[in-house]
């Protein structure tokens, strides 16, 4: 059994803000007055099972909400699995979820595969169906109303798989062909119409061939700018920390030669050393030339006068004067403390930077810049100004087609609504070909197959809701015509002469079962939206026992404007009130 647990509406219809509504499993009971919200709560039901057009819509669409419009209907599977059909009609998106665990699951978000689910689920794929099959409606009775119908199955079929009544089904089958050929027409002007936008839309994406091409070599571009601007800025980094590892390197060379410098002028300053004004006298020359000259005159005073007075007595004289130069002391010089604690000062100073300029430079003893660096680091530069230049070139031809050029987006957007058209027409067609099948089953079938289950499975709930009154009925089986058996005559009689009240209670029993019929082995909710207008109270009471004994196996949602529930509120399951 397919259970419906909750309703959900906002900007939907009367309902501006949120509006919930739970549903039991037996009857349930929604009353209120007019323009209370009941008839919106039955097309909530139905614009969360399938989805409307926006034509459809557009008549439910809140006047003090209309930023909104939404329904979500919570409902059980007859496997006991629970989804929720959550439908934005603003939107235009819907959403089937599944509680598994506890905890809701994302089914489906597109309807060709959400409608599958909803199918196998409610047993229809076409609203008119099911609206037709699962609603009883009070506007519904009408069909037994006019005498002049005479093939009543046919009509009752007939509203119930297109929706509308017709006296005769082979002129509504007329009309519903001729309406499919109308449809199939506009298809093919629609094809012809598609045939030019498809021809536009790939002469737009020719035209936009290039632009696709340019927006690939531009991100290309862009990938490889990028990556040797990082480069560049690598290199010129490394550059920069070479020429600082360079002038380090100055400037602790000229720190060496100033410590230099400083150590001479110290050990200077830090030496003792004695000087005179005078030259010292050198004795042992003196000594040297008055002993050579002594010789030589010794020697030579028997040999030549000319020796002795040319060359001995001059050496002796000479001598003689260097014995008798007189010898001066030498002083020692005092040492300058002050100037050799300044430049000890000065050093340490040296020292002292020299040591810092050495910390730094172990920084950079990884640094290294060629003579290749500095030709990759030139190349780079004017790969750079290259590449920047086609960027610009490629976005202004990029930016220049996309404005002039009407984009594939927009077309395909043109050719997709012609499509929607077609796909419409399309729908509508089945639609017809459905109904126009189910009326020629009603003319060759139906009282072969269909009309016999509804005889037998009628009699038993119109004897109970006439309170025994009638208990029989059948279906002609040439004309299809309903007649009831009168109790008195025990004859069978035409339903023209029974009362509008009985009419209406025939009506209901015949609908009931071709609901049973109709859903199969799905077993929907029966919805009863007012049929019991004409209904005296004995008959009401048993159509309402009735009910009680349907909704053991089936939930029942009642509608009514009229206070029903005075008689149903010893069994009813849940009663629900509009204001």
């Amino acid at each position: 059994m397919v259970q419906l647990i909750k309703l959900e509406m906002e900007g939907f219809g009367k309902f501006a803000k949120e509006k919930p509504i739970d549903f039991d499993e037996g009857i349930n009971f929604i009353i209120g007055l007019n323009e209370a919200g009941k008839s919106t709560v039955l097309e909530a039901i139905s614009a969360s099972i399938f989805k409307y057009t926006k034509a459809q819509i557009e008549p439910f669409i809140c006047w003090n909400n209309n930023e909104t419009c939404r329904t979500v209907l919570t409902y059980r599977t007859d496997k006991a699995d629970i989804f929720k059909i959550i439908s934005d009609y603003k939107s235009g998106k819907r959403r089937l979820e599944k509680i598994e665990n506890g905890r809701m699951k994302e089914i489906a978000t597109i309807d060709k595969n959400i409608n599958p689910f909803l199918k196998e689920h409610f047993g229809f794929d076409d609203k008119k169906v099911f609206e037709n099959t699962a609603f009883i409606r009070q506007s519904h009775i009408a069909i037994l109303e006019d005498n002049s119908v005479k093939n009543k199955i046919k009509d009752m079929i007939e509203k119930v798989f297109a929706g509308s009544a017709e006296s005769s089904a082979t002129k509504a089958l007329a009309k519903m062909n001729q309406v499919a050929k109308d449809y199939s027409k506009q298809i093919d002007n629609l094809e012809e119409e598609k045939v030019k936008f498809k021809e536009k839309l790939e002469s737009v994406k020719k035209t936009r061939g290039s632009v696709a091409e340019d927006s690939g070599e531009l991100k290309n571009i862009g990938t490889e700018l990028d990556d040797k601007i990082i480069k560049l800025e690598n290199l010129e980094q490394n550059k920069k920390l070479f020429y600082e590892k360079d002038k380090l390197s100055g400037e602790d060379k000229h720190l060496n030669e100033q410590i230099k410098k400083v150590d001479e002028l110290i050990e200077t300053l830090s030496s003792d050393k004695e000087v005179s004004t005078k030259p010292i006298p050198d004795k042992t020359i003196g000594i040297i030339l008055t002993l050579i000259g002594i010789l030589i005159s010794l020697t030579g005073i028997g040999a030549a006068i000319d020796i002795l007075l040319v060359i001995g007595i001059p050496l002796v004289i000479w001598g003689l004067i260097k014995l008798l130069q007189k010898e001066e002391k030498r002083k020692p010089v005092q040492k300058d403390n002050e100037k050799l604690q300044k430049y000890l000062t000065e050093k340490n100073e040296l020292i002292n930077k020299k040591a810092i300029i050495e910390k730094r430079f172990e920084e950079y003893k990884l640094v290294n810049f060629n003579i290749n660096d500095f030709n990759e680091l030139e190349t780079l530069k004017k790969e750079v100004d290259t590449l920047r230049s086609r960027k610009v070139e490629l976005q202004t031809s990029i930016r220049t087609t996309t404005t002039l050029v009407e984009s594939p987006e927009e077309v395909k957007e043109e050719l997709d609504s012609i499509e929607e058209n077609q796909r419409e027409l399309n729908k509508k067609i089945e639609e017809y070909k459905l109904a126009a099948h189910f009326l020629e089953l009603a003319e060759s079938e139906v009282h072969h197959k269909f009309t016999p289950m509804i005889e037998k499975n009628s009699k038993q709930i119109l004897k109970e809701i006439t309170n025994e009154r009638y208990s029989d009925l059948k279906i002609e089986e040439d004309t299809l015509n309903i007649k009831i058996k009168e109790p008195e005559a025990k004859e069978y009689i035409d339903v023209s002469y029974l009362s509008q009240g009985t009419k209406d209670q025939l009506y209901f029993t015949l609908r009931t079962v071709m609901s049973d019929l109709l859903s199969g082995d799905t077993n929907i909710p029966l919805i009863l939206d007012d049929p019991f207008h004409n209904f005296d109270n004995v008959r009401l009471a048993k159509t309402i026992n009735m009910i009680n004994e349907l909704a053991k196996n089936k939930q029942i949602i009642l509608i009514s404007h009229r206070p029903y529930h005075q008689e149903v509120k010893n069994f009813t399951g849940k009663i629900i009130e509009l204001n």
